[in-house]
């Protein structure tokens, strides 16, 4: 099984960075939060990208 990327929710200021950075992994669901597209494979540089740029580091690779 691929490794997936984590949002932590809790530490998630809604800031929407990782969106803007990974749209086709991150998205708004219709109760308003962040999460995670179930993807069969995620795009490495772009997730590593969202990982850099979130200001809380809420965000993780989970195996």
């Amino acid at each position: 099984m691929a490794r997936r990327p984590v949002l932590d929710l809790s530490e998630c200021t809604d800031c929407e960075g990782c969106i803007e950075m990974c749209p086709e992994v991150f998205k708004r669901n219709p109760a308003g939060y962040i999460e995670v597209e179930d993807l069969d494979h995620y795009p490495e540089v772009c997730v590593e990208d969202a990982i850099r740029s979130c200001p809380t580091d809420c965000i993780v690779w989970e195996e």
